[in-house]
This record gives C-alpha cells, structure tokens and sequence, in this order.
C-alpha cells in the first residue's frame, strides 16, 4: 500500500465490485459517455484474458469509500510492450490529485524500459482534455471511429467457388484457427495484442458469443466474431486471412452475420474500425453504418511519461486527466473510450 495525501492507493480486489458499480453511475450522470455497468458487466471484464484478474488495476479509497479507479493492461505486441489504461475518478473529487496519482502508480509496474509505450483514448471535441494530453507528451497515433447500423443496405456478395459463410455454433472449438487468424490480420495495428488459444476459447465461450466463418472447403480463411445483447447487436472483430484479402470475402461475412442477427431500430448494429483502415469504413459504409463519433488514440513512451510528469507545471490540470480519460481504452462498456 502507498500513501498520499488524502487518500490511499491499493490493488483492486474482488469485493471492490459495488463500489466500482457505484463509481461508474456517479461518473456516468455527469459524462453520459462513460456509461453504466452492472456487477456482472464489470466481472466478466476484468476476468477478460488481457486484464488477469485486474492484478495490474489500482483504485483510489478514502475513508473506505472507493473515490478513483485505474484500469490497465500490458500487451505485448511483436516484442514491444503497451501498457493500456484508463481512469475513472468520483466526480467530486477530480482536481484534487487522485487522477495524477493513479497514473503514477500505473507507471511503477514496470521497470523503466525504452521500447515500453503508454497508449489510451480520448474524445476528439475534449479540447483541454486533448491539450492536456499533449502537454504530458503524448501523441495522437490513430483515431477509433464508432459506427451504428439501424437498417442493414442489401448487398449481393458473390463468393468465390467452394467458398461458403456459415456460423458456428460452438465456436470455442475452432478457438486455435480464430487466434492465428487474429493474430495475423491484426499483427501491424497500433493497438494489436496477440492471443493464445486458451485465452481466445475462453472469449468464444463467453455467453452471448456469436461466431461466422467464411472458409474454403476445410480451411478457414476469415471469421466475424459478435457479442449479442438484448439491445445492440456488437461487431467485435472481421478478420480475414492476410493472403487472401480483397476478395470480397469480408463483405460477404459481414452480411451474411449482421443478416442473420436481424437489425433495426430496436437493436442497432454497432462496431469501432480504425481511422487508417479506409477500406473497412467503406465496406461498413455500404452496409448502411453510420459514423457516430471519433475517439483519439494517444501514445507515449514510458521514459517521457515519467520526465514530463515529474514537471509540476504539467500536473496543474489533474482535473482535465480525469475528467479525459474516462473514456480511455479498456473499456468494459460499449461506448468508448473503450
């Protein structure tokens, strides 16, 4: 345990899940962006692979009532390492040095190493928010779009012969074939993290998981993964063999999935694409998304994280950094940022 002034920082633990619940709904009624969670919601999150049990979350507690959160996950991608994070601090205690003093306990996990980068996001119209960012040296790398769907565009996809779309209905079994895909569709992207097949069969089998595949005869050349909700249906991820792209085989899987899974008005089709993949937003365009707003994804390395921070003039406006990074990445919810 560290102390500060006014408030202690510790390691989450699993009867913090109330009071990270209640967090949540303070913060939500003044940002209605950071959205709700319920118990349930806020579990299965932090027992997603990438977060291991929240053992890398930090909170902030005061008088035993728990005032600020730090979500935070190390991903390794391609030997380098990015620590994502975000911050939720009890609307009536920002500006008081808990967001400030969050952050810092986020870049002690760590030894002090040069290839280590932070990255999190934030609303692109938060402009002291985004200031305050960039005054802490962080740089915007790539902007996550979200779009929704309320009426799916009929489309005439035409496959290539012995090419077939079909869902899965047990999808954890093919949880190998759906991580090496993943894992080399995704490979080059800012915000890539490998995953294991235990990691990717513990996701599939998930509730609500929905799993389509495009394949050639046995072989499997691309996946769409869903999460269904009684309200939304969520297009996490379309991944498409690195060899057998532009071949119509993304459009295809992506309307045969989002056909099947009924959109309209009452449940909506949602999904998050990068800024730098035009060719995903175009497809997602024909189908009828719309873009519903833009979060920037902000990078940083370690060493100048912890040069620009040790600066006090920098650390002036800890209510900006928590009030920004309530929508930063690792979000449990569907309105990022997650």
């Amino acid at each position: 345990l560290h102390s500060v002034p006014d408030f202690l920082i510790r390691s989450l633990r699993p009867d913090d899940t109330d009071a990270i619940v209640g967090l949540y709904e303070a913060a939500s009624a003044r940002d209605i962006n950071i959205g709700p969670i319920t118990a349930a919601q806020w579990t299965d999150f932090v027992q997603r692979p990438h977060n291991k049990g929240g053992q890398d979350f930090r909170v902030a507690v005061q008088d035993n009532q728990l005032i600020g959160l730090a979500e935070s996950s190390l991903r390794d991608q391609d030997g380098r390492q990015v620590r994502f994070f975000k911050l939720v601090i009890d609307p009536s205690r920002r500006r008081q040095g808990v967001g400030t003093a969050l952050l810092k306990e986020l870049l002690a996990l760590n030894a002090r190493d040069s290839a280590l980068s932070f990255q999190t996001l934030a609303a692109s119209d938060w402009r002291d928010g985004l200031a305050f960012l960039e005054r802490l040296g962080f740089l915007h790398i790539e902007s996550e779009i979200t779009m929704r769907c309320l009426s799916l565009s009929a489309q005439t996809p035409v496959l290539p012969d012995a090419v077939v779309v079909e869902r899965i209905e047990a999808p954890w079994h093919l949880a190998a074939e759906v991580a090496d895909l993943h894992n080399a569709a995704f490979a080059l992207d800012v915000a890539f993290r490998s995953y294991s097949v235990g990691e990717m069969q513990q996701i599939l089998a998930e509730e609500g998981q929905v799993l389509w595949v495009v394949r050639d005869h046995s072989r499997i050349l691309g996946y769409c993964r869903m999460e269904c909700e009684p309200g939304l249906i969520w297009l996490e991820q379309i991944a498409i063999d690195p060899g057998h792209q532009s071949r119509g085989l993304g459009m295809a899987l992506a309307y045969g999935a989002l056909q099947a899974a009924g959109i309209d008005h009452g449940r909506p089709a949602g999904l998050n694409v990068s800024s730098v993949n035009g060719k995903a937003r175009s497809m997602y365009r024909k189908l009828g998304f719309a873009i519903r707003r833009e979060v920037r994804r902000y990078s940083v390395s370690q060493l100048d994280l912890i040069g620009r921070m040790a600066k006090p003039d920098d650390l002036k406006a800890d209510g900006a950094l928590a009030r920004l990074l309530t929508r930063a990445e690792n979000s449990p919810d569907r309105s990022p940022m997650t």
